[in-house]
């Protein structure tokens, strides 16, 4: 039931109450997001509802003349708290994730939902946008590039016709008293604070929300919106930003819609992985080993030495402070020196491993099995996006680069270039992870991938549209035999845990014992496959 309607429930149960009262009947009824002005604005805005006695001991009624010829008003059906009614929803053609999503949200109006990429994030906030507007509200969209501002632009003019949609940044001032939506950058938002039009609610919707733990993004989270909904496919991050900022703000996630649901609804493609291990050449395996001599080192002297924590990232968390503290801090001179040298060896130790030489010969070698296919290959530096374009074209495969070097209108270009099939693939570093609107993909080829399992979640999520003809996605991992990216020394471990029962399959391909497996991999549907492959799937 929504705000609205609980509020009514109530006043028919008693004939009137006063704010004090409503305020702990929501709350014991599990909205304890909803605040005492929410309530007030509510009530002051639905005609349904009506003051009695003096201003400052006002209770509360329902105005039995108000109503249609039939005895209701015609606004009664609109849920100012910005829950959707269900003929909302089938306007918004939702599909049944995002309804039960949407309403689990309504319930307070404040919450999390993480979803998988790719499975209508969008369209659940969109109707419920489109309620508070309905309602007289207004709401502000965050958005973390100039490219997801255009396209949620673009998506709320086709979607909510008739609404007045405004954009703040990237040359764009508008608010929310001229517009009834605005999409705005959050260092906008928090540069011109966003106001709301007197006596009128306000819905807060951040896409990409993980990323707003970051103290700067979160000064664009206004606590001037009493209603706030969250989106992410991965609700986490390596610092406390989501217990810090996000918690406290948002709620708590009100709905998970992960792999497993989302395959079989049909929602997302169906999909398989290889997991292609290639060697070190020696010079990389001596320097991948002398990093990792030290990390080890390092790693003792700082938990055993220096009684720093055990756990892994609660040592990174921990190293990190020291360090951006430094000596300056009354910090210990050893420890300091210790902490920073351990944040260089180890990315030192990863540098190696991601960008291993091994990986280019896998792109010039599996070059042509990906003609017909629209692939993103993902790299770790502009470095490695140049080093493996200029592989795949030595393969026979025409590619491209797309990274934050560019100009906008390039980039642009070559994104619009992809789309229509005349550049069958792009080669990128971070820049094609979140925040800008990337067209279909069939295959994600994933040369440096991180550790985390947000980055693996954001690169499938490429690739796992639907396709016209209902074939497979697919994603390579290549990692570097012998190092931290390697599955079976536990690299990827929570990402795969995630994906094992509900990819149609997770093989394992030795390229070193075969360096046509890949190949093979690609061009075939049946498993399992011929030599140099082992089944990981379980």
């Amino acid at each position: 039931m929504n705000l609205a309607g609980m509020l009514q429930e109530e006043l028919e149960r008693t004939g009137a109450a006063s704010v004090r009262d409503l305020v702990k009947v929501v709350r014991a009824a599990g909205g304890s997001g909803v605040s005492r002005a929410a309530i007030e604005r509510l009530l002051a805005s639905d005609p349904r509802f009506v003051a009695e006695g003096d201003p400052g001991k006002a209770r509360w009624a329902l105005d039995t003349e108000a109503g249609a010829a039939d005895g209701r008003d015609e606004r009664a059906s609109v849920p100012p708290s910005g829950a959707a009614t269900r003929a909302e929803v089938d306007g918004m053609e939702l599909r049944d994730w995002q309804a039960a999503a949407l309403a689990a949200w309504s319930t307070t109006c404040r919450g999390v939902v993480e979803a998988v990429t790719g499975t209508g994030k969008t369209r659940l906030a969109m109707a419920a946008i489109r309620s508070v507007i309905d309602a007289g509200g207004r709401a502000l969209v965050l958005v973390p590039t100039l490219e997801l501002q255009e396209q949620w632009a673009r998506e709320l003019r086709s979607l909510l016709p008739g609404v007045a949609v405004g954009r703040l940044g990237g040359g764009q001032a508008d608010d929310l008293f001229a517009k009834q939506v605005v999409v705005s950058t959050p260092h906008s938002a928090a540069a011109v604070p966003v106001d709301l039009p007197p006596d009128t609610i306000g819905l807060l919707v951040a896409d990409e929300a993980h990323r707003y733990g970051a103290p700067t993004w979160g000064a664009a989270l206004s606590e001037v919106f009493g209603m706030r909904l969250a989106l992410t496919a991965t609700y986490e991050r390596a610092d406390e930003g989501v217990a810090e900022v996000l918690a406290p703000y948002f709620g708590e996630i009100v709905y998970r819609y992960r792999y497993d649901r989302a395959v079989a609804d049909g929602t997302i493609a169906p999909f398989r992985i290889a997991l292609a291990g290639v060697a070190l050449g020696e010079r990389e395996t001596d320097a991948h080993t002398a990093a990792d001599v030290r990390v080890r080192q390092l790693h003792r002297e700082l938990v055993h030495g220096l009684k720093m924590p055990r756990e892994p990232r609660a040592l990174f968390a921990a190293v990190a402070a020291v360090v951006a503290e430094g000596e300056g801090g009354g910090r210990d001179g050893r420890q300091v020196r210790a902490c920073r040298e351990y944040l260089v060896r180890v990315r030192e130790r990863r540098e190696v491993a991601a960008s291993a030489a091994g990986k280019l010969v896998v792109c010039r070698e599996v070059a042509a099995a990906l003609v017909d296919r629209r692939t993103l290959v993902f790299t770790d530096t502009v470095a490695q996006a140049d080093d493996a374009v200029a592989a795949l074209r030595a393969g026979g495969l025409h590619a491209e680069t797309v990274h934050g070097g560019l100009t906008d209108d390039k980039r642009r270009i070559r994104l619009a270039q992809f789309r229509n099939g005349s550049i069958p693939a792009l080669v990128a570093p971070r820049v094609l992870d979140e925040g800008v609107d990337v067209p279909d993909a069939d295959v994600a080829l994933v040369l440096a991938a991180f550790r985390t399992r947000r980055h693996l979640i954001q690169r499938l999520g490429r690739v796992l549209r639907l396709k016209p003809d209902g074939r497979e996605a697919q994603l390579i991992l290549v990692h570097a035999v012998g190092t931290a990216e390697d599955p079976d020394r536990g690299g990827h471990g929570g990402f795969l845990d995630e994906v094992r029962g509900v990819a149609s399959s997770i093989d394992g391909l030795d390229l070193e014992a075969d360096p046509g497996a890949l190949t093979g991999w690609l061009d075939t549907e049946d498993r399992p496959l011929p030599g140099g492959v082992r089944s990981t799937a379980r």
